[in-house]
């Protein structure tokens, strides 16, 4: 089989095991997909942890991977403020979760304090003062990812 119908023929059969119902179906792809994910972490670590950040999706309501974070955050206007690395160490210095299950992921909640900073930086700190700064933010991001109605959803508001 060539590339194209090899792509055919698993579509076919994913169809067929999500129409089917059957839990044993359902099983023979979770441990083919085992297998396949056993191989790319042995083979192509990289392109493994993107796989795993996308599945990681099923454990939370506001989730980018990494990928998609990095990316927003490099179109920010203005400039996002925090690095992953700067954010992380005050996150930490600050004693402050990164992640809440189910609520939100670590890189929902870098990407929504820096896009609070971006967008509103400058309204803050006409209220809040500089060392309070990080704080608010925090607190104003978490009240999004977790916002209470769930109308907020980071992957839509940023086109994802």
């Amino acid at each position: 089989m060539n590339a194209e119908e090899m792509k055919k023929e698993f579509y076919e059969l994913y169809d067929m095991m999500a129409m089917s119902h059957d839990v044993k179906n359902m099983h023979t792809f979770g441990k083919v997909h085992q297998e396949m994910m056993d191989w790319m972490i042995a083979n192509k670590p990289e392109l493994a942890q993107e796989w795993l950040d996308k599945l990681e999706s099923i454990k939370w309501k506001n989730y980018l991977t990494q990928k998609e974070a990095e990316a927003i955050i490099a179109q920010m206007e203005p400039k996002a403020p925090w690095t992953k690395e700067q954010w992380k160490t005050a996150m930490t210095n600050a004693g402050l979760e990164l992640h809440h299950e189910p609520c939100y992921n670590m890189y929902a909640l870098w990407v929504t304090m820096n896009m609070i900073m971006s967008d509103s930086s400058a309204t803050l700190s006409k209220y809040v003062a500089e060392d309070n700064m990080f704080q608010a933010v925090y607190d104003l991001a978490v009240d999004k990812l977790r916002d209470a109605d769930g109308k907020f959803n980071i992957r839509s508001y940023f086109g994802l």
